[in-house]
Protein backbone atom coordinates (compact mmCIF):
# COMPACT_ATOMS: atom_id res chain seq x y z
CA UNK A 1 0.00 0.00 0.00
CA UNK A 2 2.85 2.39 0.81
CA UNK A 3 5.66 2.54 -1.73
CA UNK A 4 8.93 3.99 -0.46
CA UNK A 5 12.06 4.83 -2.44
CA UNK A 6 15.72 5.65 -1.79
CA UNK A 7 16.66 9.29 -2.44
CA UNK A 8 19.92 11.19 -2.80
CA UNK A 9 19.69 13.41 0.26
CA UNK A 10 21.45 16.68 0.79
CA UNK A 11 22.98 16.51 4.29
CA UNK A 12 25.22 18.81 6.33
CA UNK A 13 28.77 17.53 6.45
CA UNK A 14 29.35 15.88 9.87
CA UNK A 15 31.33 18.85 11.22
CA UNK A 16 28.43 21.23 10.46
CA UNK A 17 25.42 19.07 11.37
CA UNK A 18 24.94 20.60 14.82
CA UNK A 19 25.16 24.16 13.49
CA UNK A 20 22.76 23.74 10.55
CA UNK A 21 20.07 21.49 12.03
CA UNK A 22 17.37 23.02 14.22
CA UNK A 23 14.25 22.00 16.08
CA UNK A 24 11.49 21.33 13.55
CA UNK A 25 8.25 23.23 13.27
CA UNK A 26 9.08 25.45 16.23
CA UNK A 27 6.46 28.15 16.82
CA UNK A 28 8.75 30.73 18.37
CA UNK A 29 7.87 34.26 19.35
CA UNK A 30 9.68 36.73 17.06
CA UNK A 31 12.16 37.76 19.76
CA UNK A 32 13.21 34.18 20.40
CA UNK A 33 13.51 33.39 16.68
CA UNK A 34 15.73 36.44 16.26
CA UNK A 35 17.87 35.47 19.28
CA UNK A 36 18.45 31.94 18.00
CA UNK A 37 19.22 33.12 14.51
CA UNK A 38 21.74 35.65 15.86
CA UNK A 39 23.43 32.85 17.81
CA UNK A 40 23.35 30.42 14.85
CA UNK A 41 23.21 32.44 11.59
CA UNK A 42 23.59 29.27 9.50
CA UNK A 43 20.73 27.46 11.22
CA UNK A 44 17.98 25.95 9.06
CA UNK A 45 15.64 28.11 11.15
CA UNK A 46 16.21 30.78 8.53
CA UNK A 47 14.59 28.45 6.00
CA UNK A 48 11.62 27.19 8.02
CA UNK A 49 11.01 30.14 10.36
CA UNK A 50 8.76 32.84 8.97
CA UNK A 51 9.60 35.12 11.90
CA UNK A 52 13.30 34.85 11.08
CA UNK A 53 12.76 35.76 7.42
CA UNK A 54 10.53 38.68 8.37
CA UNK A 55 13.21 40.01 10.71
CA UNK A 56 15.59 40.36 7.78
CA UNK A 57 12.84 41.35 5.33
CA UNK A 58 14.25 38.62 3.09
CA UNK A 59 11.58 36.17 1.87
CA UNK A 60 14.21 34.39 -0.24
CA UNK A 61 16.68 34.02 2.63
CA UNK A 62 16.16 30.26 2.75
CA UNK A 63 16.99 29.68 -0.91
CA UNK A 64 20.01 32.00 -0.62
CA UNK A 65 21.29 30.17 2.46
CA UNK A 66 20.80 26.75 0.83
CA UNK A 67 22.72 27.84 -2.30
CA UNK A 68 25.58 29.26 -0.23
CA UNK A 69 25.85 26.14 1.90
CA UNK A 70 26.11 23.98 -1.20
CA UNK A 71 28.69 26.28 -2.83
CA UNK A 72 30.80 26.43 0.32
CA UNK A 73 30.57 22.62 0.80
CA UNK A 74 28.74 22.84 4.12
CA UNK A 75 26.15 20.54 2.60
CA UNK A 76 26.90 17.46 0.52
CA UNK A 77 24.61 15.29 -1.58
CA UNK A 78 24.94 11.52 -1.50
CA UNK A 79 26.25 10.13 -4.78
CA UNK A 80 23.57 7.47 -5.00
CA UNK A 81 20.00 7.24 -3.66
CA UNK A 82 19.84 5.79 -0.17
CA UNK A 83 17.46 5.08 2.66
CA UNK A 84 18.60 6.16 6.10
CA UNK A 85 18.15 5.17 9.72
CA UNK A 86 17.97 8.01 12.21
CA UNK A 87 18.28 7.70 15.99
CA UNK A 88 17.59 10.34 18.60
CA UNK A 89 18.58 9.98 22.27
CA UNK A 90 17.12 12.48 24.72
CA UNK A 91 17.16 12.14 28.51
CA UNK A 92 17.87 8.42 28.20
CA UNK A 93 15.01 7.74 25.77
CA UNK A 94 15.86 6.36 22.32
CA UNK A 95 13.76 6.84 19.21
CA UNK A 96 14.64 5.19 15.90
CA UNK A 97 13.11 6.04 12.51
CA UNK A 98 13.48 5.10 8.85
CA UNK A 99 14.05 8.01 6.47
CA UNK A 100 12.92 7.38 2.88
CA UNK A 101 11.02 9.03 0.05
CA UNK A 102 7.32 8.10 0.04
CA UNK A 103 5.33 8.18 -3.19
CA UNK A 104 2.66 10.75 -2.28
CA UNK A 105 -0.58 10.55 -4.24
CA UNK A 106 -4.21 11.44 -3.45
CA UNK A 107 -5.02 7.74 -3.00
CA UNK A 108 -2.28 7.32 -0.40
CA UNK A 109 -3.09 10.59 1.36
CA UNK A 110 -6.70 9.46 1.79
CA UNK A 111 -5.54 6.44 3.82
CA UNK A 112 -3.55 8.42 6.38
CA UNK A 113 -4.85 8.71 9.92
CA UNK A 114 -4.51 12.27 11.15
CA UNK A 115 -4.51 13.49 14.74
CA UNK A 116 -4.54 17.24 14.36
CA UNK A 117 -6.41 19.80 12.30
CA UNK A 118 -4.79 21.15 9.15
CA UNK A 119 -4.11 24.74 8.30
CA UNK A 120 -4.52 24.83 4.53
CA UNK A 121 -2.99 28.29 4.24
CA UNK A 122 0.11 27.17 6.12
CA UNK A 123 0.27 24.00 4.02
CA UNK A 124 0.12 26.01 0.80
CA UNK A 125 2.75 28.48 2.00
CA UNK A 126 5.03 25.62 3.01
CA UNK A 127 4.68 23.98 -0.39
CA UNK A 128 5.39 27.28 -2.15
CA UNK A 129 8.45 27.76 0.06
CA UNK A 130 9.71 24.32 -0.92
CA UNK A 131 9.19 25.12 -4.60
CA UNK A 132 11.24 28.31 -4.24
CA UNK A 133 13.91 26.33 -2.41
CA UNK A 134 13.71 23.51 -5.01
CA UNK A 135 13.87 21.13 -2.04
CA UNK A 136 11.77 19.92 0.88
CA UNK A 137 12.69 21.99 3.91
CA UNK A 138 11.24 19.71 6.62
CA UNK A 139 10.61 15.99 6.93
CA UNK A 140 7.15 14.95 8.18
CA UNK A 141 6.99 12.12 10.70
CA UNK A 142 4.61 9.19 10.14
CA UNK A 143 4.00 6.29 12.52
CA UNK A 144 3.01 2.68 11.90
CA UNK A 145 1.59 -0.11 14.05
CA UNK A 146 2.19 -3.79 14.66
CA UNK A 147 5.17 -4.71 12.51
CA UNK A 148 7.98 -6.07 14.64
CA UNK A 149 9.98 -7.34 11.65
CA UNK A 150 10.15 -3.87 10.09
CA UNK A 151 11.24 -2.34 13.40
CA UNK A 152 13.90 -5.03 13.86
CA UNK A 153 15.31 -4.55 10.34
CA UNK A 154 15.50 -0.79 10.87
CA UNK A 155 17.22 -1.23 14.23
CA UNK A 156 19.78 -3.68 12.78
CA UNK A 157 21.31 -0.84 10.77
CA UNK A 158 22.34 0.93 13.96
CA UNK A 159 25.18 -1.58 14.33
CA UNK A 160 26.92 -0.11 11.26
CA UNK A 161 29.32 2.85 11.10
CA UNK A 162 27.25 6.08 11.20
CA UNK A 163 27.32 8.80 8.58
CA UNK A 164 27.07 11.46 11.28
CA UNK A 165 26.77 11.64 15.08
CA UNK A 166 26.37 14.87 17.03
CA UNK A 167 24.84 16.64 20.03
CA UNK A 168 22.20 19.07 18.78
CA UNK A 169 21.14 22.47 20.03
CA UNK A 170 17.99 20.77 21.33
CA UNK A 171 20.04 18.79 23.87
CA UNK A 172 19.49 15.46 22.09
CA UNK A 173 22.10 13.24 20.44
CA UNK A 174 21.43 12.55 16.76
CA UNK A 175 22.91 9.74 14.68
CA UNK A 176 22.38 8.80 11.01
CA UNK A 177 23.22 5.56 9.19
CA UNK A 178 22.89 4.46 5.56
CA UNK A 179 20.60 1.43 5.16
CA UNK A 180 22.20 -1.71 3.78
CA UNK A 181 18.92 -3.51 2.95
CA UNK A 182 16.69 -0.97 1.19
CA UNK A 183 14.84 -3.61 -0.90
CA UNK A 184 13.69 -5.53 2.20
CA UNK A 185 12.66 -2.31 3.94
CA UNK A 186 10.58 -1.26 0.91
CA UNK A 187 8.88 -4.66 0.91
CA UNK A 188 8.07 -4.52 4.61
CA UNK A 189 6.71 -0.96 4.43
CA UNK A 190 4.50 -2.12 1.56
CA UNK A 191 2.83 -4.56 3.95
CA UNK A 192 1.63 -1.80 6.31
CA UNK A 193 -2.10 -1.28 6.60
CA UNK A 194 -2.07 2.38 7.63
CA UNK A 195 0.17 5.28 8.58
CA UNK A 196 -0.52 7.95 11.17
CA UNK A 197 0.57 11.53 10.59
CA UNK A 198 2.44 12.91 13.58
CA UNK A 199 3.62 16.08 11.84
CA UNK A 200 3.68 17.59 8.40
CA UNK A 201 0.53 19.42 7.35
CA UNK A 202 2.48 20.53 4.28
CA UNK A 203 1.76 17.11 2.82
CA UNK A 204 -1.86 18.16 2.45
CA UNK A 205 -1.29 21.29 0.39
CA UNK A 206 -3.82 21.69 -2.41
CA UNK A 207 -1.11 21.33 -5.02
CA UNK A 208 -0.64 17.74 -3.90
CA UNK A 209 -4.26 16.93 -4.69
CA UNK A 210 -3.83 17.67 -8.38
CA UNK A 211 -5.01 15.23 -11.01
CA UNK A 212 -1.44 14.49 -12.07
CA UNK A 213 -0.82 10.78 -12.59
CA UNK A 214 2.72 11.16 -11.29
CA UNK A 215 2.95 10.81 -7.48
CA UNK A 216 4.99 13.40 -5.60
CA UNK A 217 8.03 11.94 -3.83
CA UNK A 218 8.21 13.31 -0.32
CA UNK A 219 10.99 12.48 2.14
CA UNK A 220 9.39 11.24 5.37
CA UNK A 221 10.35 9.54 8.62
CA UNK A 222 8.64 6.27 9.62
CA UNK A 223 8.65 5.23 13.29
CA UNK A 224 6.69 2.65 15.33
CA UNK A 225 3.70 4.20 17.08
CA UNK A 226 4.33 2.20 20.26
CA UNK A 227 7.72 3.88 20.63
CA UNK A 228 6.38 7.40 20.21
CA UNK A 229 6.39 9.71 23.22
CA UNK A 230 3.64 12.32 23.55
CA UNK A 231 4.68 15.54 25.29
CA UNK A 232 2.37 18.06 26.95
CA UNK A 233 1.13 20.97 24.92
CA UNK A 234 2.51 24.45 25.73
CA UNK A 235 0.87 27.78 24.81
CA UNK A 236 2.05 31.38 25.12
CA UNK A 237 -0.51 34.19 24.87
CA UNK A 238 0.27 37.85 24.24
CA UNK A 239 -1.58 40.99 23.17
CA UNK A 240 -5.06 41.95 24.26
CA UNK A 241 -6.11 42.75 27.84
CA UNK A 242 -4.20 40.71 30.45
CA UNK A 243 -6.70 41.57 33.22
CA UNK A 244 -9.57 40.37 31.02
CA UNK A 245 -7.68 37.14 30.38
CA UNK A 246 -7.29 36.60 34.11
CA UNK A 247 -11.02 37.27 34.60
CA UNK A 248 -11.83 34.54 32.06
CA UNK A 249 -9.52 32.16 33.88
CA UNK A 250 -11.19 32.89 37.22
CA UNK A 251 -14.56 31.84 35.78
CA UNK A 252 -13.44 28.22 35.88
CA UNK A 253 -14.64 26.06 38.75
CA UNK A 254 -11.99 25.63 41.47
CA UNK A 255 -9.77 28.03 39.56
CA UNK A 256 -7.89 29.05 42.72
CA UNK A 257 -5.75 25.97 43.14
CA UNK A 258 -2.26 25.08 44.27
CA UNK A 259 0.21 27.90 43.55
CA UNK A 260 3.98 27.76 43.46
CA UNK A 261 6.92 29.85 42.30
CA UNK A 262 8.26 26.72 40.57
CA UNK A 263 6.43 24.65 38.02
CA UNK A 264 5.04 21.53 39.67
CA UNK A 265 5.48 19.03 36.82
CA UNK A 266 3.05 17.91 34.15
CA UNK A 267 -0.55 18.50 35.23
CA UNK A 268 -2.79 15.45 35.62
CA UNK A 269 -5.75 14.76 33.36
CA UNK A 270 -8.50 17.34 33.76
CA UNK A 271 -6.16 20.13 34.87
CA UNK A 272 -3.85 22.68 33.27
CA UNK A 273 -1.11 24.93 34.63
CA UNK A 274 -1.07 28.73 34.28
CA UNK A 275 1.76 31.21 34.73
CA UNK A 276 1.01 34.95 34.73
CA UNK A 277 3.09 37.94 35.79
CA UNK A 278 2.46 39.07 39.35
CA UNK A 279 2.43 42.43 41.10
CA UNK A 280 3.39 40.85 44.43
CA UNK A 281 5.48 43.37 46.44
CA UNK A 282 8.98 42.34 47.39
CA UNK A 283 10.70 43.13 50.71
CA UNK A 284 11.94 46.37 49.19
CA UNK A 285 8.39 47.46 48.42
CA UNK A 286 8.93 47.14 44.65
CA UNK A 287 7.18 44.65 42.42
CA UNK A 288 9.06 41.38 42.34
CA UNK A 289 8.25 40.85 38.66
CA UNK A 290 7.89 37.11 39.22
CA UNK A 291 4.57 35.31 39.11
CA UNK A 292 3.19 32.00 40.32
CA UNK A 293 2.37 28.75 38.62
CA UNK A 294 -1.24 27.88 39.40
CA UNK A 295 -2.95 24.56 38.70
CA UNK A 296 -6.49 25.01 37.48
CA UNK A 297 -9.32 22.60 36.75
CA UNK A 298 -10.70 22.31 33.24
CA UNK A 299 -14.44 22.29 32.52
CA UNK A 300 -15.75 18.74 32.75
CA UNK A 301 -16.02 16.67 29.60
CA UNK A 302 -19.60 16.53 28.32
CA UNK A 303 -21.38 13.23 27.91
CA UNK A 304 -22.35 12.51 24.34
CA UNK A 305 -19.64 14.76 22.92
CA UNK A 306 -16.91 13.32 20.76
CA UNK A 307 -13.39 12.61 22.01
CA UNK A 308 -12.04 15.50 19.96
CA UNK A 309 -14.64 17.93 21.29
CA UNK A 310 -13.74 16.88 24.82
CA UNK A 311 -10.00 17.16 24.17
CA UNK A 312 -8.43 19.13 27.03
CA UNK A 313 -6.93 21.83 24.85
CA UNK A 314 -10.30 22.21 23.08
CA UNK A 315 -12.11 22.64 26.40
CA UNK A 316 -9.56 25.24 27.47
CA UNK A 317 -9.93 27.21 24.25
CA UNK A 318 -13.73 27.16 24.51
CA UNK A 319 -13.74 28.19 28.19
CA UNK A 320 -10.93 30.75 28.19
CA UNK A 321 -9.42 31.84 24.88
CA UNK A 322 -12.61 32.17 22.82
CA UNK A 323 -14.46 34.35 25.42
CA UNK A 324 -11.31 36.43 25.92
CA UNK A 325 -10.75 37.13 22.23
CA UNK A 326 -14.44 37.83 21.62
CA UNK A 327 -14.47 40.40 24.44
CA UNK A 328 -11.19 42.05 23.45
CA UNK A 329 -11.22 45.46 21.82
CA UNK A 330 -8.26 44.68 19.53
CA UNK A 331 -8.47 41.04 18.53
CA UNK A 332 -5.85 41.53 15.81
CA UNK A 333 -3.22 42.28 18.45
CA UNK A 334 -3.71 38.93 20.21
CA UNK A 335 -1.11 36.26 19.50
CA UNK A 336 -1.40 32.63 20.56
CA UNK A 337 1.82 30.64 20.13
CA UNK A 338 1.77 26.85 20.26
CA UNK A 339 5.16 25.95 21.63
CA UNK A 340 7.29 22.89 21.03
CA UNK A 341 7.65 20.80 24.18
CA UNK A 342 11.42 21.38 24.02
CA UNK A 343 10.63 24.84 25.46
CA UNK A 344 10.91 24.27 29.20
CA UNK A 345 8.62 25.72 31.90
CA UNK A 346 11.57 27.89 33.00
CA UNK A 347 11.74 29.39 29.51
CA UNK A 348 8.00 29.97 29.53
CA UNK A 349 8.27 31.95 32.77
CA UNK A 350 11.03 34.06 31.23
CA UNK A 351 8.78 34.97 28.30
CA UNK A 352 6.07 36.12 30.72
CA UNK A 353 8.36 37.88 33.22
CA UNK A 354 10.09 39.77 30.40
CA UNK A 355 6.77 41.05 29.09
CA UNK A 356 6.90 39.12 25.82
CA UNK A 357 3.70 37.27 26.81
CA UNK A 358 0.80 37.70 29.22
CA UNK A 359 0.54 34.07 30.23
CA UNK A 360 1.87 30.56 29.65
CA UNK A 361 -0.21 27.39 29.78
CA UNK A 362 0.80 23.73 30.03
CA UNK A 363 -1.62 20.84 29.51
CA UNK A 364 -1.46 17.20 30.51
CA UNK A 365 0.06 14.44 28.41
CA UNK A 366 -2.22 12.55 26.08
CA UNK A 367 -2.03 8.80 25.57
CA UNK A 368 -1.24 7.42 22.14
CA UNK A 369 -4.27 5.14 22.48
CA UNK A 370 -6.58 8.15 22.95
CA UNK A 371 -5.08 9.88 19.91
CA UNK A 372 -5.53 6.81 17.72
CA UNK A 373 -9.15 6.52 18.84
CA UNK A 374 -9.73 10.14 17.82
CA UNK A 375 -8.05 9.61 14.44
CA UNK A 376 -9.97 6.41 13.73
CA UNK A 377 -13.19 8.31 14.33
CA UNK A 378 -12.19 10.74 11.54
CA UNK A 379 -11.84 13.49 14.12
CA UNK A 380 -9.01 15.86 14.87
CA UNK A 381 -7.74 17.93 17.75
CA UNK A 382 -6.49 21.55 17.71
CA UNK A 383 -3.40 22.07 15.63
CA UNK A 384 -0.22 21.57 17.68
CA UNK A 385 -2.27 20.49 20.69
CA UNK A 386 0.16 17.60 21.14
CA UNK A 387 3.90 17.35 20.53
CA UNK A 388 5.54 14.09 19.58
CA UNK A 389 9.02 12.70 20.12
CA UNK A 390 10.97 11.81 18.14
CA UNK A 391 11.01 14.73 15.75
CA UNK A 392 13.65 14.94 13.02
CA UNK A 393 15.82 18.09 13.13
CA UNK A 394 15.07 20.34 10.17
CA UNK A 395 18.02 20.66 7.84
CA UNK A 396 19.46 17.24 8.65
CA UNK A 397 17.88 15.68 5.53
CA UNK A 398 17.02 17.85 2.53
CA UNK A 399 15.38 16.32 -0.55
CA UNK A 400 15.63 17.90 -3.97
CA UNK A 401 12.24 18.15 -5.71
CA UNK A 402 13.52 18.90 -9.20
Amino acid sequence: MFKIHPFAAFRPIPAKSAEISCEPGMRLPPQEAARRLAAFPNSWLQVIGADAREKFNAPNAGATLFARMKNEKWICQDEQPLMYVYRQVRAGEKHVALIAALAMSPSIISTFMRFQKSDHDVARQTWQRDLALTAHAEIPVLAYQDHDELSDVIHDNTNERPLTHFLGKDGATHTVWACKNAALLAELVGQLKSLMVLSGDEMFAREMHSESATPVLRAVALTPIDRVTVCPSHILVSGGDADLLNTCLMQLQDSVGVASEQHMGDPPSGFFDTYMASSRPSNSGMNSGGGLWTRRRLPLAKLGHSNAANWERTRFEQAVLTPWTQASADVAAIQIHSMNAAVSPAQLTQYVDSGQAHAAFIFSRASVADLIEIARGNESIPRHAATFNATIPSGLFIQSIL
